[in-house]
């Protein structure tokens, strides 16, 4: 990965959302040295400015992401269950020249479990009598279900060669901060990857790195949407 700018020579964080992974990801901008600009709540007017991290709920994340691009403000969402407007977005997105990263989970561990899970496909794919299964736990405040992290994992199934179907089950639990299961089962034996998150902080340095990249594409103009698998 080439030399990335630090948050302590970036502009003032805009927060967008005062939810659990909003917050952590502001301590951890601020321990990496950055500064924290506007923290915008419901209800709030608000102008984009610098950079922007959005953590709402899926019914605000299209119209918080084309203000940001109308005025051409680089914007890292971490919102979930809004990816059908995806392309909505990409199209706002080239036609004001600016950048937009968006993940379901910005965990480094949870990328690398989602590409072990796609070679994990390409090879159960070839082998009889096997059915794919996710299960995904989080805490009770979570609004939408399947996880987005779960939605993610199943498709990187498929992209592996996973040709039937995969049956996608959640829970909503106590304060578990999430849990993700990827099972192959048959009569005989069963094979399982699992991503247990310990705590959001891995969340909010994945993110806080997110920022960082996201600027060096906006300095140098190179504008699009982007997510997890460009930046590793």
């Amino acid at each position: 990965m080439t030399q990335l700018p630090l948050p302590s020579n970036m502009p003032p964080l805009a927060l967008v959302g005062a939810g659990k992974l909003g917050q952590a990801v502001a301590r951890a901008w601020s321990d990496a040295g950055g500064s924290m600009g506007v923290q915008v709540q419901a209800g709030m007017g608000w102008s984009p400015d610098g950079i922007v991290f959005e953590a709402t709920e899926p019914a605000a994340a299209v119209g918080n992401l084309t203000r940001c691009i109308d005025a051409c403000v680089p914007v890292v969402t971490g919102t979930t269950g809004w990816h059908q407007d995806l392309d909505k977005v990409r199209v706002a997105a080239a036609q004001c020249g600016t950048s937009v990263f968006w993940s379901t989970n910005f965990s480094p561990g949870v990328h690398a479990t989602n590409l072990i899970a796609r070679e994990a496909a390409r090879v159960f794919a070839l082998l009889e009598g096997y059915d794919a299964s996710i299960h995904e736990v989080h805490h009770t405040h979570k609004k939408d279900a399947p996880s987005g992290t779960a939605l993610t994992l199943k498709s990187h199934v498929e992209q592996g060669g996973w040709p039937d179907p995969v049956e996608v089950t959640s829970e909503r639990t106590g304060d578990v901060v999430g849990l993700h299961t990827l099972a192959w089962n048959s009569v005989h034996d069963a094979v399982v990857l699992q991503h247990e998150a310990k705590s959001r902080q891995g969340f909010a340095e994945g993110a806080v790195l997110a920022l960082r990249w996201t600027w060096a594409k906006h300095l140098a103009d190179d504008h699009g949407v982007y997510t997890m698998t460009d930046l590793f």
